[in-house]
């Protein structure tokens, strides 16, 4: 009987997607990589009409991720995660580890979050350059390389989309404490002392698509509901300048304050760090 791993959105869901849901014996919706995931609980819990739905926890999809495998053996079962099923990868592993054991498996491809945020925000989708996390304080981890890939971004003229670390329990790492990571370890490497006034975009790709954009030290203080993630941008066509300044209603000071921030040489600290890191 055939696996499937099927990807939707808070508000974006697949004809495709509801009629594979429908179909299986078994929905197991991975719960832990869904941040503010009620809405999507009770959505699929509607969908599956009397099917059975199981909520999975981390543990569930990867400790014991054959256990879930073998039961595809005998019924058909979703795995329902947000997004795009194999953004993440842990999803990947199960297909893998379900093509090793002769399974069936299929991809229902979703609506990606970061594809969405790069798009909603505005800004090039080209010009973006490495995907980033940003860990939390429960990976007990000095994130350098965070910083180490961010003003490589930066060398080569690319924005930086930044995703925010998510625990065990499924919750998101806080704003103010994921940007505060980054200019805390930017101060202590004795990098780019203006990183902190470069224009910031926290992307709330939800039901209300949410924007807030300011200088990366006063988004600290931004309140906006989960999921949401962090946008970095190097410099603007002024085109990426319109879009913010008459969509996002950024204002002029932002978008000038982040123009003189930017006028530096991003490489040699991207190299000043590569030695730093050769030492450690």
């Amino acid at each position: 009987m055939p696996l499937y791993l099927v990807g939707i959105n808070y508000e974006y869901i697949t004809q495709r997607a509801i009629n594979y849901i429908k179909s299986s014996d078994i929905i197991i919706v991975d719960k832990y990589t869904m941040p503010n995931s009620d809405k999507i609980i009770s959505l699929v819990i509607d969908i599956a009409k009397d099917k059975k739905v199981i909520l999975a926890e981390r543990n569930m999809l990867e400790d014991n991720s054959s256990e879930v495998i073998d039961i595809a053996k005998d019924k058909k079962v979703s795995i329902v995660v947000i997004g795009d099923p194999l953004i993440g990868t842990t999803h990947a592993s199960l297909l893998i580890e379900a093509k090793k054991k002769k399974i069936e498996a299929d991809i229902i491809n979703g609506i990606s979050g970061i594809c969405l945020a790069k798009s909603l925000s505005g800004l090039q989708y080209y010009k973006f350059g490495k995907t980033l996390t940003i860990p939390g304080p429960w990976r007990n981890v000095k994130a350098y390389s965070l910083i180490y890939n961010l003003y490589s971004n930066l060398c080569i003229n690319a924005h930086t989309l930044l995703l925010f670390d998510i625990n065990d329990q499924g919750k998101l790492l806080s704003i103010e404490q994921g940007i505060k990571t980054v200019l805390e370890l930017n101060k202590e490497l004795k990098l780019y002392e203006k990183l902190e006034k470069m224009l910031g975009i926290i992307i709330h790709a939800g039901e209300k698509n949410v924007f807030v954009g300011d200088s990366l030290y006063m988004l600290q203080n931004a309140e906006i509901d989960e999921p949401y993630s962090l946008i970095i941008p190097t410099s603007l066509h002024y085109e990426e300048e319109n879009y913010l300044k008459y969509v996002l209603n950024i204002n002029d000071n932002a978008i000038i304050e982040h123009k003189n921030s930017i006028k530096v040489d991003f490489c040699k600290y991207m190299l000043q760090l590569k030695t730093y890191l050769n030492t450690l």
